[in-house]
């Protein structure tokens, strides 16, 4: 069940998620594994990112991905729903967005031509949205320019 009006509303919520410090540190390394770990610690029971997550949707599974896409061997995304599940989310670990060419998260209701875009967003911003039970579809356009990272993740 959804929680938050905005969300119903629009589809999509953009938001801050408070990033532990040590975040930094993985990315400066590229240190994926103590990452992705980070990540996995967090989406537990009582963890900061389940717990930021519950206050918009119940759910039961978060699932998440490191998203890396690096110019030039970049390809454009499909749209997709991503099947049954009922939110997705896209948190940004970029430091340095405006540096970044392409990767715009595009999100529209199926069968639409209107989207509403997301150039790469800054370090800590979160864009959630709904998935194709709830009649959503998103993309994400090949980057052209510089490296993309984010936290992809999903909701069921």
């Amino acid at each position: 069940m959804i929680k938050n009006q905005a969300l119903i509303d629009s589809g999509y919520l953009l938001t801050e998620f408070p990033l532990d410090p040590v975040v930094l540190n993985f990315l400066q390394e590229e240190n994926w594994k103590a990452l992705d770990q980070h990540f996995l610690e967090i989406s537990k029971s009582n963890g900061t990112l389940r717990n930021f997550l519950m206050q918009f949707l119940d759910f039961e599974t978060l699932e998440h991905i490191i998203a890396i896409r690096k110019a030039p061997l970049d390809d454009e995304g499909i749209w997709h729903d991503d099947g049954s599940r009922f939110l997705g989310f896209s948190l940004s670990l970029n430091r340095k967005p405006k540096a970044i060419e392409g990767g715009v998260l595009n999100f529209r209701r199926k069968e639409s031509k209107d989207m509403v875009s997301f150039s790469p967003l800054p370090y800590g911003k979160i864009v959630l949205f709904l998935s194709g039970i709830y009649g959503y579809e998103h993309q994400v356009s090949a980057v052209t320019k510089g490296e993309r990272i984010i936290i992809a993740g999903w909701c069921s």
